[in-house]
């Protein structure tokens, strides 16, 4: 199904986020709701970190350093983003960050960033600038490299996530492998098109990571996940911090909890293999799941291996899809079979996480 055209006045709201005088009303208006001590803007600067406007989408992030005068008189700063998409996906993801922040996630070892407030009109939001770098920012050429702390508290975050009561009143969607983005009913017929033999294997593939997803889910109880977990969205000051602040919760749902595990294990195998050395990258992913679990590997049930590898198949083929269209075909042969392997190791019930 094609896609409609964003309106001109959709393109023109969201396109404000970038606009100074805008952003400075607005700012002016909403701060001293959530910070108490605000009196005035008295210097703003704007920094676009994504601003695309096409036919059928418009998406923009904002960063806006601000510095204001206090209601004492005083100097003071500040750092605020804004996200606006003409899908209105940020409503959702607005929403569900606030939850978890209002449940715990506000304070202590595990944050999420401080949401602010939504603007209707821009289909967006303002939340509070998480200060540090990228998990994968961190990541260096030096298989010596200490990352042992920052991924425990990785671990631990998602451990709190999952454990964190289901609040059946809140509309959580439901995670499914088929809602892919490009979905398969899209890449499909353009990979028959391109490769018809490839693209035959692809779509056995993508039928039986549903049906294992499908086996699997029968005797599981959903618990929250978020949908799509890897090192660009963990956020740390250090790698010897004793704290971290997640972001972008657009996909968070109700789901199987090893979707991240999954995810996160095979995110760290592709985007770590331009830095480390294959041993490195296992060893991250086995400290990952022990610290997860506080277990050993040869003390986690096989099913918990089998389900992490069901994620790491299906995050493996999400990636080869976008580095076909990117036409980068050796990349996506490569990690098309990556993904067969993980599926013969949950056909074999092997307890193992990595391919070599």
């Amino acid at each position: 199904m094609q896609k409609s055209e964003v309106s001109k006045k959709d393109k023109e709201q969201i396109v404000k986020l970038a606009d100074q005088d805008f952003v400075t009303r607005i700012l002016n208006k909403r701060l001293a709701e959530y910070y108490p001590d605000f009196s005035k803007i008295k210097k703003i600067k704007l920094t676009p970190y994504k601003h695309h406007i096409g036919k059928t989408g418009v998406v923009f992030v904002v960063g806006y350093e601000i510095d204001y005068l206090s209601t004492e008189a005083k100097n003071k700063s500040l750092h605020v983003f804004a996200t606006g998409h003409s899908d209105n996906s940020r409503k959702a993801a607005f929403e569900k960050l606030t939850f978890l922040y209002n449940n715990g996630f506000n304070q202590g070892k595990f944050q999420v960033t401080r949401p602010l407030f939504f603007v209707d009109e821009q289909k967006g939001f303002f939340y509070e600038a998480s200060e540090g770098k990228s998990l994968f920012a961190h990541f260096q050429e030096d298989d010596s490299l200490d990352l042992n702390n920052a991924l425990k508290l990785t671990a631990g975050w998602a451990h709190e996530l999952h454990h964190l009561p289901v609040d059946h009143n809140f509309a959580w969607p439901k995670f499914s492998v088929a809602n892919m983005i490009p979905s398969p009913k899209h890449f499909l017929p353009d990979l028959m098109k391109h490769d018809k033999d490839f693209g035959q294997q692809v779509k056995k593939v993508v039928s039986d990571i549903k049906n294992w997803e499908k086996e699997f889910n029968k005797s599981l109880e959903p618990h929250l996940i978020y949908g799509d977990y890897h090192p660009e969205n963990v956020i740390i000051e250090s790698l010897v911090t004793d704290h971290l602040r997640m972001i972008d919760f657009t996909d968070v749902a109700i789901g199987d909890p090893m979707t991240d595990l999954g995810t996160f294990l095979q995110q760290v195998d592709f985007m770590g293999h331009r830095f480390f050395s294959r041993d490195k990258i296992n060893q991250i992913k086995k400290y990952f799941v022990e610290a997860y679990f506080n277990k050993e590997l040869s003390e986690i049930e096989a099913n918990f291996f089998q389900r992490m590898n069901l994620y790491q198949a299906w995050t493996a083929l999400r990636t080869a899809v976008f580095l076909f269209y990117m036409h980068k075909d050796d990349s996506v042969h490569a990690l098309f079979k990556e993904v067969e392997k993980y599926l013969e190791l949950i056909k074999e019930e092997k307890k193992e996480i990595n391919l070599q």
